[in-house]
């Protein structure tokens, strides 16, 4: 990674992209190295994932630039300490950057797509506007499971002591479709063993602090000037500072759900 007005040599990113025998089977990214600027190191990210070879459909790009919003956070980021670089913030802040990106996979920037690809399809108004509507299709659904992923989260790890299965049972015959008899989804919630515990509620407030950061760039997601900031504010400190703090600064206000809730209610405007 160069960068474009300097010059200067920033960091690397492995890219692992496809398929084959024995792979990890999901998508990730992984930060190899942090950065140091005390040590004068440069940060290297690796990017994993499991893509079609002959092409990449919606979900894929919107995965792609996911995990990309991480590596970004890792190989821009200029902390004094290694402990600090890259993703080592509150595990509450940390798919926000992530979160966000997905962003450019749902509107004018995938126009710029033709000048790398030629023989890859023209995106046009019309399929932009499919793509919003693909996004929003079923979102109540989304994010009713997601409150309720949250909330059995945070009953597990409370003061009492709870039977898993049938806590679970109790919670999800709380919601409209009720439990689904003979599954058993406590033991394939793998966030909760793996970083998550008590912190899986994190993914809905970092999308509240993503929407809400996206408004900074006014509708123009290309916009250089409102990209630097976004790069030099939060994605270099990574957490040197408490995230509410860096997020403030981006904004010149306080963090606000407006975004979200106009997202989760199909209000938001393109």
């Amino acid at each position: 990674m160069i960068d474009g007005g300097t010059g200067a040599f920033l960091s690397g990113i492995y890219l692992d992209l496809f398929p084959r025998e024995g792979k990890y089977g999901h998508a990730a990214a992984f930060g190899a190295r942090s950065a140091s600027v005390l040590a004068k190191r440069e940060p290297l990210s690796v990017l994993v994932a499991n893509f079609n070879p002959k092409g990449l459909d919606h979900r894929e790009l919107e995965t792609l630039l996911h995990e990309f919003g991480h590596i970004l956070h890792g190989v821009l980021s200029r902390t004094r300490y290694a402990s600090h670089g890259g993703t080592n913030v509150e595990r509450d802040f940390v798919e926000a950057p992530s979160q966000m990106y997905e962003e450019w996979g749902r509107k004018d920037p995938l126009r710029l797509v033709r000048r790398y690809c030629s023989g890859c399809p023209e995106v046009d108004d019309a399929l932009i506007k499919r793509l919003r509507a693909a996004h929003s299709f079923g979102q109540g659904i989304r994010y009713g499971r997601q409150h309720l992923y949250a909330s059995y989260d945070m009953a597990l790890f409370g003061e009492r002591e709870l039977d898993p299965m049938q806590e679970w049972i109790r919670m999800e015959n709380e919601t409209p479709a009720g439990h689904v008899p003979d599954t058993q989804f406590p033991g394939t919630f793998g966030h909760i063993v793996g970083g998550y515990g008590a912190g899986y509620y994190g993914y809905m407030w970092s999308e509240v602090l993503a929407l809400d950061m996206l408004s900074a760039y006014g509708g123009n997601l290309m916009n250089p000037a409102v990209g630097r900031r976004f790069r030099e504010l939060i994605l270099s400190r990574g957490g040197e500072r408490p995230a509410a703090e860096i997020v403030r600064e981006f904004l010149g206000r306080d963090p606000s759900p407006r975004a979200f809730f106009e997202e989760i209610t199909g209000q938001r405007g393109d």
